[in-house]
């Protein structure tokens, strides 16, 4: 692999990584803004129902995954111009 491919890889990496973190965030958010609730944090705690735990495992981890897709599709995209 050369340094410019390894570069990319890793900067590739650290974007979809920031990118998953915002979007965690964000939905962290938009969780608490339309339950009147924390995100639940300890899914093991016995204050979080399991559907209340299963809701918030599905919803952020569809939406980290689909942003983690975005930015290696734009980088794709990109590299293949």
């Amino acid at each position: 692999m050369s340094n410019k491919q390894l570069i990319s890889t890793i900067g590739i990496g650290l974007a979809a990584a920031s990118v998953s973190m915002l979007t965690r965030k964000s939905v962290q958010k938009s969780w608490e803004k339309i339950t009147d609730k924390p995100a639940p944090k300890d899914k093991a705690s016995s204050d979080v129902e399991l559907k209340e735990a299963i809701a918030w495992a599905v919803v952020s981890g569809i939406s980290a995954g689909v942003a983690r897709m975005v930015v290696h599709y734009v980088a794709d995209k990109r590299h293949s111009q």
